[in-house]
């Protein structure tokens, strides 16, 4: 029997391989046009660079950003499907560039599609007026950034030493990452600083002259290519011990959609008859009666951070140094400052695989030096990953690790900031 049903197999095999390999050679040919096209639309676009000079005195919080960032989000606009498959186009993204130059200071750079300039500058001025926007560099995406010409294109090299690597989020994208909330708390008051950048800028005040340490956020607001919010809700529900909501077919409300799972449970495995009975799927509401302090925190956390605009994003870093004064341990110390965003009951950044490191093997430097040609690439590319896609951070979460500190919370020296207050024009001019 068993034979017979072999050669059957075979056979059917035999006389339908070519409509398998139709089947590959189909989704090749997509991903690879897809490439191209999509490609040849990104070189088609012109990018801009704008620095922002920060105000002396910034009285607002973080929250101010996410006002910004929440008009920022104008910037979506999905592509329909001649858009995609035809001309080329994707979801435009931002990328926030916070950059560190020994001897030189901090930098901090949007780089955008140029078509968009005004959306992003009124945008900062409405929260921030007294802050300063230039435009230093315009161009091809990867050619956009006046910092990036100050070291060699072909780094690493002879003189240049590079370790960098994209971020993670350590669990399922709708647990939140510590929040700027998190250090407006009443304990937090009395404190020097409670701005969770201050410790960032700190590090990157304090680098010598020959070091570049580079921080890239790419952020894209989406919508519904993600279904992050039901994902949210349906990951409450599991902490709460609530059946995840499900569309009920057409014969729900007379429970006849149950009736062959009962019919298995009665017939096969001996079971009385269960009566149906309607609401009981809310018995498990006294579950919450018996969550536990934390749980509750991560159920609000969680709700509160999918009521939010959503961007898909990916945060990545680049140490840069001459290798006379490259520091390997200015890297742990990079994540230890950046570890406070993270939380044990809700969600952390961490290294990704894409980190420049090469287990000792075949090739190591070879395999190495590859792996760090590659990320420098893709940062001055502006590009996603290549190995996973983009998790999503809410737009509180993404001021969170990107807003403009005050200088009374952030004193350091080497942040830019505007000399004097911008003045209108006096009053009682005489008028022609």
């Amino acid at each position: 029997m068993y034979e017979v049903l072999f050669s059957l197999i075979a056979v059917f095999f035999v006389n339908t391989w070519w409509i398998f390999l139709t089947i590959i050679f189909f989704f090749l040919w997509r991903s690879f046009y897809l490439y191209w096209i999509q490609d040849k639309f990104w070189s088609s676009l012109e990018w801009a660079a704008l620095e922002i000079t920060l105000p002396e005195e910034v009285t607002k919080t973080p929250k101010a950003m996410e006002t910004a960032l929440e008009a920022m989000f104008a910037l979506y606009d999905a592509p329909n499907f001649k858009e995609k498959w035809f001309d080329g186009k994707v979801l435009f993204h931002y990328s926030f560039e916070i950059v560190g130059i020994g001897g030189e200071g901090i930098h901090i750079y949007i780089i955008l599609p140029s078509t968009h300039i005004q959306l992003v500058r009124t945008a900062i001025y409405s929260q921030y007026p007294e802050a300063e926007i230039q435009e230093v560099d315009r161009g091809k995406l990867k050619e956009v950034g006046d910092y990036i010409k100050k070291v060699p294109p072909d780094v690493p090299n002879e003189e240049y030493d590079l370790w960098g690597t994209d971020l993670r989020l350590l669990k399922p994208d709708p647990y939140p990452i510590r929040t700027y909330t998190f250090w407006q708390r009443e304990e937090f008051r009395e404190e020097r600083s409670v701005d969770p950048l201050a410790t960032i800028f700190e590090f990157l005040s304090s680098l010598k002259e020959g070091e570049h340490f580079w921080i890239q956020i790419l952020a894209r607001p989406i919508t519904n290519e993600r279904s992050w919010k039901e994902d949210g809700e349906k990951l409450a529900a599991k902490i709460m011990g609530r059946k995840p909501k499900t569309t009920p077919g057409i014969l729900e409300p007379l429970y006849i959609s149950k009736m062959p799972e009962d019919i298995v449970r009665v017939l096969i495995e001996g079971e009385p008859i269960p009566e149906r009975i309607p609401g009981e799927e809310e018995a498990s509401e006294a579950t919450l009666f018996k969550l536990t302090p934390g749980e509750s925190e991560t159920i609000k956390a969680i709700e509160e951070n999918i009521a939010k605009q959503p961007y898909e994003v990916n945060v990545r870093f680049l140490y840069i140094a001459r290798r006379d004064v490259f520091f390997k341990p200015q890297v742990s110390s990079f994540f230890g400052h950046f570890s406070q965003f993270g939380s044990a009951n809700l969600n952390s950044l961490v290294a990704d695989s894409t980190k420049t490191k090469a287990f000792p093997w075949f090739f190591e430097k070879r395999r190495l030096y590859h792996k760090q040609r590659k990320l420098y690439r893709y940062y001055i590319a502006r590009r996603f990953p290549w190995h996973r896609p983009p998790y999503v951070l809410s737009s509180a979460e993404l001021a969170t690790i990107f807003h403009f500190p005050s200088y009374q919370e952030v004193p350091v020296p080497g942040i830019r900031r505007v000399e004097q207050k911008k003045g209108g024009p006096p009053q009682f001019l005489p008028v022609e």
